[in-house]
């Protein structure tokens, strides 16, 4: 720790998170995809600030913590969505390789069109193959 810094200064990797709150890494990682626990992505590894982590684990139950818009979140049948800006956004898995992706946005970045409408007309594609 740097002199000066203080405990909650500390910044922890996933493993030190998920061993901070005496959980496994998958239930850490599951918390931090929902959007229950805030970090962030460096390169390809989570960060997350302690300071940030015990102020979510203080915040547990209270209505501050209620509001989940902009949180990725599991239905009941265990897929993925979101709520931002009154609209609710569902997540899918794409059948299509990185490549393709990116071709897709690149695609999209020289029409300049929006992505989500080449990506509905991607879909609409395969599913009639």
């Amino acid at each position: 720790m740097n002199e000066g810094a203080t405990p909650t200064d500390e910044v922890l990797t996933l493993e030190e998170l998920a061993a901070y709150l005496k959980v496994s890494e998958t239930t850490a990682y599951a918390l931090v995809r929902s959007g229950e626990i805030p970090g962030r992505k460096v390169g390809r590894e989570w960060r997350f600030l302690k300071a940030r982590v015990i102020h979510w684990l203080m915040q547990a139950g209270t209505e501050e913590n209620m509001d989940k818009t902009g949180f990725v979140q599991r239905d009941e049948l265990g897929g993925e969505f979101k709520q931002e800006g009154g609209q609710e956004y569902v997540a899918l898995w794409l059948p299509l390789t990185r490549e393709e992706k990116a071709a897709q946005i690149e695609k999209a970045t020289r029409d300049g069109v929006n992505v989500s409408e080449l990506v509905a007309d991607y879909l609409r594609n395969w599913v009639r193959a």
